[in-house]
Order: structure tokens, then sequence, then C-alpha cells
């Protein structure tokens, strides 16, 4: 659990930037070879008005008004919290074992709830659980690191394991004064609720199937940027999938949408192993295996986070099932 802070303008979120590219390889000599990131590495934001089908994001938002469940949940129109849990579990569900957040492009309320409006609104009556208490169930739970930009709160001093400090686009260690303030005002009225939050599991993932006649598409399907694909009649909007460098990751993105049809209704495949046996063939038979041209060469290759990612915000009914 990792923390960068430090100043407005210090180079915390360049940092976090590229970081979130140390994915990709880098020309010997390029400078940003030096900076290197777990190749499953995930941006992670909030994304207001994103579609989402089927997604079990109890975790993070339980115990709605009315006794509305979260373990299945779809809308067309998340919020900034809502969107900001789907897309951790989403993230999860391919494997990723890192999470790069960064506060700015988080929802507040997804983040953190301070003592004041923990006394007032009893956790009782909060649906939503900050990610402050989460973060630490990620990585005793099921082994994922975080890197978080932090500029505003001070409460994640407690559960970082370090904490790096911007000064002048300079890293600075800080972590043995940042926990030395967090155990000074480690005295508030809610400590003891905090640690049971703390220490609670992460909550269980559900397993996901896309329906292979729903990807099906017998209208054009076309690329009209490095963020925007027009399936058919539905246009399908990638423009916060931050790790997406090049309009050809997203051609080969269209094109891994389209074989999800090829596949056979009567297999129960979840999105992971659909990804990965599209991959699969991309090993066997190049980025051509994506494309009905032999000689496609708009094409590059794209990581299964991606291409995941797509399948989820394609806006069409029941295009993915839960299945116990």
């Amino acid at each position: 659990i990792n923390l960068i802070v430090g100043g407005g303008f210090h180079g915390k979120s360049t940092l976090l930037s590229a970081l979130q590219f140390g994915i990709y390889d880098k020309i010997p000599g390029d400078g940003r070879e030096f900076c290197v990131c777990d190749a499953s590495a995930v941006k992670i934001r909030a994304e207001d008005g994103r579609a989402v089908t089927a997604v079990d994001i109890s975790p993070f938002i339980n115990h709605l008004p009315f006794g509305k469940t979260t373990s299945n949940f779809s809308t067309a129109d998340a919020s900034g919290s809502t969107s900001q849990a789907t897309n951790i579990i989403e993230s999860l569900e391919i494997g990723s074992k890192l999470l790069l957040l960064d506060e700015d492009v988080c929802a507040t309320n997804a983040m953190i709830r301070d003592t004041k409006m923990m006394e007032l609104v009893c956790t009782e009556k909060e649906p939503i659980t900050p990610f402050i208490y989460k973060v630490g169930p990620l990585y005793n739970d099921l082994n994922v690191s975080t890197i978080l930009v932090v500029g505003g709160s001070g409460d994640y001093f407690g559960v970082a394991t370090t904490v790096i400090m911007m000064d002048c686009y300079r890293c600075k260690d800080v972590t043995v004064k940042a926990k030395a303030i967090a155990e000074k005002y480690n005295d508030n009225i809610n400590v003891q609720l905090q640690s049971e939050m703390i220490g609670a599991p992460f909550g269980s993932l559900s397993k996901r199937y896309p329906q292979p006649e729903v990807f099906h598409e017998t209208n054009k399907v076309s690329v009209r940027s490095e963020s925007l694909i027009s399936y058919g009649e539905t246009e399908l909007d990638l423009r916060y999938l931050e790790q997406i460098i090049s309009k050809s990751q997203t051609c080969s993105i269209s094109g891994a949408l389209r074989k999800i049809s090829s596949f056979s209704s009567r297999e129960t495949k979840t999105i992971k192993e659909v990804v990965d046996e599209i991959l699969k063939q991309v090993d066997s038979f190049g980025l051509d295996a994506l494309s009905p041209d032999p000689f496609n060469g708009s094409l590059a290759y794209t990581r299964p986070f991606e291409i995941a990612a797509a399948i989820n915000r394609l806006r069409r009914e029941n295009s993915i099932v839960q299945k116990e």
C-alpha cells in the first residue's frame, strides 16, 4: 500500500502517469525505461455515466435503501462512487495485482469518510464503504497492491506501508514521519470502528459471463478515434481507459469484440476466459486473428484489461450475466 504525497505541482500525478504507462516497453535511451510497473497494473478512476452490467459491487456498496441489493448490479448511468467500485471489481476479475489511483479523479465519498461525518451519519445508514477500509484487505486477502496519490487526506497514513513525498519532482521516503503523524492523531472517537472495518474481509468476486449472441453485429463496425468505437448502432466510449495509447489498440479491441460472437452460446466462459482465449489465438496466429482482413496493418497488441473493459462498457441489454 504505497502513497505518493506532496504539494500541488510537485509531481505526484506526473509520477503516477509515468507508472501507468510503465506497463509498456520503452526504447533504450528514451529515459522512461527506468519507470517500470507491474504488467497487470490498472488505472482506477470515477467514471460518471458509464454503463454497468451484472457486477457484484457489494464489497464497496451495499445495503441500499428499500432493500435493493448490489450483488448483481446494473445501471445505464453509474454515479462516481458506483463507477469507481465497478472499475475496481472488473479489474480484479481479470487478474490485476496492482491498482493505481489519483484522488483528483476519484469519487471523494468512495475514498474517505472523516470522523465528523461518521458521527453524524452512522455506518448503518451509509451504503458506501470507502476505499481506505478495503485497501488493506485487498492486499491481505487478494495480494493486490495499491499506489495512491493523495494530497488532501492524511487518514491513509495509518494504512500505508510506504509513503513517498514528491518535492520539486524528487522522491523522498517519508514513511517514518507519516506513521508518527498517524499515531499522533490516532485518538479520535471512531478508532475502534475504523479498526474493525479495516480488518474486515474484502468480500467475494462473482463470475460473469458474456453472451456471444449479443456481440454479433451485422452492421458496420468502425473505430472513429483512439477512444470511440461505433459498434453497429452502439457507441462505445473508451475515453476513460487511460492506458490505451494508440488507435491501433482500439482497432484490436474492436476486432476482439467481434470475435466474441464466434463463441458457442452453449459454452459458459467467464469474461476472463473469453479474453484469454482470444489472446491465445493472437499468440498463435498474430494480430491478424482479430481481423477478417489478413493484411490489416492497423492493429497493435492490447492487454486483456482493456479488452475486458470494452466488453464491460458495451451498452447492450443482457450482454453479461451472472451464473451460479
